[in-house]
């Protein structure tokens, strides 16, 4: 018993019962209130848990939606030319001169390292959300593959400017900073316009490269989904046939393997910057003589 339940030797003896009575009915309330905000607590939390992996499923089916509606065309696109040329070389071979044969040949290549590009990008995102792929980090001398690359790009530049500190290296996997610059250099000719300037800039313990070009730039509203999966730049910004949607969102992964990551910003007036920050790494200098 309680000192709250210890009778007063004057009060009498149906009114102690009252008030014992109503003393432990008020703490079996103050127990029920205590006891139904833990379950409600414990409910609520149930419930946000419920409609995050609801937001998760839809965003899963979302993409799976528009991985279904992207290989209805970018897939069977090239397989149906591959067929139709195919097909027509089958049954027509003797009666085709030979430069007919040799563009239908062409067609037929263009069309399997189209197919052979995509299938290639699937299975990096594959492998990138999978957490399968590795970096083989190494300090790598960024001016001279930038320098490599702008051979790559000579014929399909009109106007390319790189700009970059000639002792200046980063720390990185040289396949996938490759792949970063390609993307961005091939984004610049098939959205932007000439002429595209190729910055890199240093910033403490890392070293960021802007790929820029001088287009009309990207929606406001698009640029918080130009790095998803299947994000269709080409239709937002030029109104033109897209890509796969694959390659920026290839990009920002491999960029945070190798430890960084990828961004966009516009190329004021008018353009667009896409870039990547790296973390950095300086060759020491070697006594030649």
């Amino acid at each position: 018993m309680s000192p709250d339940d210890d009778p007063d030797p004057g009060e009498d003896e149906d009114v102690a019962h009252l008030r014992r009575r109503l003393d432990r009915e008020h703490r079996a309330r103050l127990e029920a209130e205590a006891i139904t905000e833990q379950v409600t607590a414990q409910l609520y939390e149930t419930v946000q848990e419920l409609e995050r992996a609801k937001a998760e499923l839809e965003s899963t089916n979302q993409a799976l939606r528009d991985f279904l509606a992207m290989a209805a065309h970018d897939l069977r696109s090239p397989l149906a030319t591959i067929m139709g040329f195919a097909s027509t070389m089958n049954a027509r071979w003797d009666k085709l001169p030979d430069d007919r044969k040799r563009d239908f040949l062409e067609a037929i290549e263009r069309q399997a390292r189209r197919l052979a590009r995509l299938v290639e990008n699937l299975l990096t995102v594959s492998r990138i959300e999978a957490g399968a792929m590795e970096a083989r980090i190494e300090d790598l001398a960024l001016a001279r593959m930038l320098g490599d690359l702008a051979q790559e790009f000579a014929d399909r530049v009109v106007d390319l400017s790189v700009s970059c500190p000639v002792d200046l290296t980063v720390a990185a996997d040289p396949d996938h900073l490759h792949r970063i610059l390609e993307n961005y250099l091939a984004n610049a000719v098939k959205y932007g316009e000439p002429p595209v300037d190729v910055q890199v800039t240093e910033a403490g313990d890392w070293v960021e490269v802007r790929v820029c070009d001088h287009g009309e730039g990207v929606p406001e509203d698009f640029v918080p989904h130009l790095f998803d999966k299947f994000a269709r730049a080409g239709l937002a910004v030029t109104g033109g046939a897209p890509g796969t949607g694959l390659g920026l969102s290839i990009v920002f992964g491999l960029a945070q393997l190798n430890g960084g990551t990828a961004w966009y910003e516009p190329n004021l007036p008018s353009g667009s910057c896409f870039a990547v920050r790296l973390p950095r790494r300086t060759i020491p200098p070697t006594d030649e003589s």
